[in-house]
């Protein structure tokens, strides 16, 4: 399927900052990477996992993880180096009220998603928007990026409460709207947009919320599906049979796909910038998995 779901830079989970002293601090027991004088914790990168797709650690393969884990490095090296080039700030009220509408939510969590937000705004409003001969050029050479097989359009619930949870599917079996129930309640960072996830073909997602999803009828909800530590539901709003986009269809996926991958290649520049002058460690001995990732590698500090 064209419309892959590659994380470029959905950035869910905070980093925390220390302050240098002259004295190195003791690194705590539950830190698995840093970046400098910040320290990437394994609860931050289940946190990660789960804004990102709603997967348990326990789920993956140890290169599946050791992968994940260095996009969520390699995210975190972008925003903290663009925003200070940049000056990226979000304005402290516009963040109150932000933590004021979402349960749950720190004021430190909330600061740190809106300005990756923000970050990736900037950073695709510099993306220069591809020409009509470059679209059609790329339509006619990826042929095959536009056959796809079975599809279904989905939204989602995020939370972490299973009463909460709960509560959520009795409105729903009431005749309660699946957007509007994940706009009010969902964690995900789709639920301002209803929960919206869009078409996703079989191998996109967990094995265990395919199962339950790609069984659905158009216009139904699935029973609550309990994670790690997060609860979801999901709707399937429409089923797609298998079949070949036209050019027309295509055309603005094309774009998109077009611009991210431009985008794609200036972050891996920057990333490659940072490894050079920044100090990166991943604490093997720490992590639940073998580490296999890219990242430099440090048993233990």
């Amino acid at each position: 399927m064209f419309a892959r779901r590659v994380a470029i830079f959905t950035l869910l989970v905070p980093l925390l900052g220390l302050h240098a002293c002259k004295r190195k601090p003791a690194v705590p027991p539950d830190v698995i990477a840093r970046v400098n004088e910040r320290m990437i914790t394994l609860g931050d990168f289940k946190r990660y996992l789960d804004h990102n797709g709603g997967t348990d650690l326990s789920q993956l393969t140890p290169e599946a993880a050791s992968a994940m884990l260095d996009q969520f490095v390699e995210e975190e090296i972008i925003v903290s180096e663009y925003a200070a080039s940049h000056g990226v700030e979000v304005p402290a009220e516009k963040i109150a009220a932000a933590v004021r509408t979402e349960a749950g939510a720190t004021v430190i969590e909330k600061r740190d998603q809106m300005r990756r937000d923000k970050v990736l705004a900037q950073l695709m409003s510099e993306v220069t928007e591809p020409s009509d001969a470059d679209v059609q050029s790329y339509y006619m050479q990826h042929q095959a990026d536009f056959r796809s097989g079975e599809e279904v359009r989905v939204r989602q619930i995020l939370v972490h409460d299973e009463n909460l949870a709960n509560d959520i599917v009795k409105k729903l079996k009431e005749g309660a709207s699946f957007a509007d129930l994940s706009t009010q309640y969902s964690l995900a960072p789709n639920a301002k947009r209803g929960g919206e996830i869009g078409f996703v073909s079989r191998g996109e997602l967990p094995k265990m919320f395919e199962d339950e999803i790609f069984r659905l009828p158009a216009g139904t909800f699935s029973n609550v599906i309990r994670t790690d530590s997060s609860f979801h539901i999901f709707q399937v709003d429409e089923r797609r049979a298998p079949g070949m986009l036209d050019f027309r269809s295509a055309e603005p996926l094309i774009r998109t796909r077009m611009k991210e991958d431009a985008l794609r290649d200036r972050l891996a520049q920057l990333v490659a910038k940072c490894r050079q002058e920044m100090k990166i460690a991943v604490l093997t001995r720490r992590l639940p998995y073998r580490y296999s990732g890219t990242l430099p590698k440090a048993e233990d500090e």
